[in-house]
């Protein structure tokens, strides 16, 4: 049974409450080299709370710098319309800590994970090399996962546009799961703090709603920090594919009353689950082949062509002029919903569109 830690804060207070975090989960990191792993996956602003906030951030930099100098922040943003480091550019974290932003993306190698599903992945050689790693992710939800916080964000651990191949290669979503889990073992964090302050619901990972929580939480294990941000959601945690297999393999516990959560932990109500997992109780689209195809707000395109011609992994978008997607070829992933700078993309709640085959 590991420590979760919940405490109010807001981006104000941030560096406060991470000074309590570190004192007591007893985080020392002198002579070490640090990289603080967000998620800066989302080419949109701050406002739209898909990225780990930039204040947060840079609060969790500041209590690093003070056991040790050797501190950078990457990520690996999936995004392609200008780079890996637009997504970066739109975070903010350029303005707040120009000086320790590593642009990660820049040495990727491909490593031998240990995985059944893929037997090299392109991952950053950072990742690798150094000292101590503090995953940093946003509260989400998620279309494919459910949710997106600890595991998913080591998804991240994979040089941009290799993200969306691996949705392609893995073939289904819980090889790919499987995939995610493998990175989690390969590189396990040796700490987590989630950006509650402000979450997500709906559907996220990048076009959900932002919703005002007002915790950072963080612990050792992000199995079991992902099982209280499930439950907070007013989720249980064990119906969550990710969080059950991860439990199957050793991973954490995902059962609330095995782990130790201390502090301000509050389920959150009315908390808006994503569109493919608010359906009948006992739909599971791990279980069943499922495709809910995306479907497009014409008032919001403005035809980049990004979707078709750089986000789908299985070419499955046609141009005509509008983005049309091919059933037959489409897999799912939603990666053009989640690469649309725009919005113009989004999964429908609509039961009567869910395709089950």
């Amino acid at each position: 049974m590991s420590l979760v830690l919940v405490r109010n804060a807001d981006y104000d207070s941030a560096g406060s409450a991470l000074t309590g975090i570190f004192q007591r989960l007893d985080v020392r990191i002198q002579g070490k080299s640090v990289l603080l792993k967000p998620n800066f996956g989302a080419a949109v602003g701050p406002e739209k709370s898909a990225a780990t906030d930039a204040r947060l951030v840079k609060a969790l930099l500041d209590e690093c710098l003070k056991q040790t100098p050797d501190v950078a922040i990457g990520d690996n943003p999936g995004n392609l319309d200008e780079g890996a480091m637009h997504s970066v550019r739109m975070s903010g974290i350029l303005d707040l800590a120009p000086d320790h932003y590593c642009n990660i993306s820049r040495e990727g190698e491909f490593v031998d994970i240990g995985s059944a599903i893929l037997p090299r992945v392109f991952v950053s050689r950072k990742v690798r090399e150094v000292d101590f790693l503090i995953n940093v992710p946003k509260m989400k939800t998620h279309v494919l996962s459910g949710i997106s916080c600890c595991i998913k964000n080591l998804f991240g651990y994979v040089v941009g546009a290799m993200k969306s191949r691996y949705h392609l290669e893995t073939g289904n979503l819980k090889r790919l799961t499987q995939l995610w889990l493998d990175l989690y073992k390969w590189r396990t964090p040796d700490l987590h703090v989630v950006d509650a302050v402000v979450g997500m619901e709906g559907g996220g990972p990048t076009h959900g709603k932002p919703r005002k929580v007002g915790k950072i939480v963080a612990g050792k294990n992000g199995v079991e920090v992902d099982a209280v941000i499930t439950a907070m959601m007013g989720w249980d945690p064990t119906k969550i594919k990710m969080l059950e297999m991860a439990h199957q393999q050793g991973l954490g516990e995902i059962r609330l009353d095995r782990i130790d959560v201390e502090g301000d932990f509050e389920v959150l109500p009315t908390f808006e689950r994503p569109p493919t997992f608010a359906l009948e109780s006992g739909f599971n689209p791990y279980e069943q082949i499922v495709k809910i195809q995306p479907l497009l707000d014409e008032g919001k395109c403005v035809l980049c062509r990004l979707c078709g011609d750089q986000s789908c992994p299985a070419s499955a978008i046609s141009f005509d002029p509008w983005p049309k997607v091919d059933s037959a070829k489409c897999i799912a992933c939603y990666c053009c919903v989640e690469f649309c700078p725009e919005g113009a993309l989004s999964v429908p709640y609509r039961k009567d569109l869910m395709e089950v085959v």
